[in-house]
């Protein structure tokens, strides 16, 4: 093996760190360059303003019809934003639940367990549960196989007037690098305005988990 070739190993290693601790230090409140494209964000709310989130401006509500191809149950999320080439997604959905903040890791282990039963194949990465804006915040990212390429998912749950948020972004698995790190800055904007105030939220333990 000659020193060229291993010259050009590392500096191709190099060049791979620095690309990613490029896209590590991009910020969405500043802006983001992702595969040569521009992302600008905006704080956008849904469910009667009552849950806030930064959302890509380029991003948009993906067509019923398009949505019924790719989300083929009945039982698609409620909120589908999406691009242009329909390959980045962040849907929300609201459930319906009786759960208190502190059951957060029990719902976000419960969901888990459930896809790993639906599909064993999916591969699961980083999971834990942080404190947003004072919230409680479950998630878990996964690899998920598909008719066509495999896909980077990271969920995460949040409650909101005892009720749960159930978010998803994902993007193809061959820009995951890409975008973890601003899916995860995504998650972190979130913000819960609650109508019954937080010691509603919280009162007794015996509701049940998704």
């Amino acid at each position: 093996m000659g020193k060229s070739y291993l010259d050009e190993r590392i500096r191709s290693v190099i060049n791979q760190a620095e690309e990613q601790e490029r896209i590590n230090s991009q910020s969405i409140y500043e802006g983001i360059t992702i595969n040569g494209r521009y992302y600008e964000f905006q704080e956008m709310a849904f469910f009667d303003d009552q849950f806030k989130i930064q959302m890509p401006t380029a991003f948009f509500d993906m067509p019923l019809n398009l949505a019924r191809i790719k989300y083929p149950s009945g039982d698609r999320p409620q909120i589908i934003r999406t691009e242009d080439t329909g390959s980045i997604n962040i849907t929300l959905n609201r459930i319906t639940n009786n759960v208190c903040e502190d059951q957060i890791p029990e719902v976000k282990d419960g969901l888990k367990t459930i896809l790993k039963r639906l599909n064993p194949s999916y591969l699961f990465f980083e999971e834990g549960v942080e404190t947003v804006n004072e919230k409680q915040v479950g998630f878990f990212e996964f690899k998920s196989p598909t008719l066509d390429k495999p896909l980077f998912n990271l969920m995460f749950v949040v409650t909101l007037d005892r009720d749960v948020i159930l978010g998803v972004f994902n993007c193809p698995y061959e820009d995951y690098r890409e975008w973890r790190p601003i899916a995860r800055q995504i998650m972190e904007s979130i913000q819960v305005i609650p109508q019954q105030g937080n010691a509603a939220e919280c009162l007794g333990t015996g509701g049940e988990g998704v």
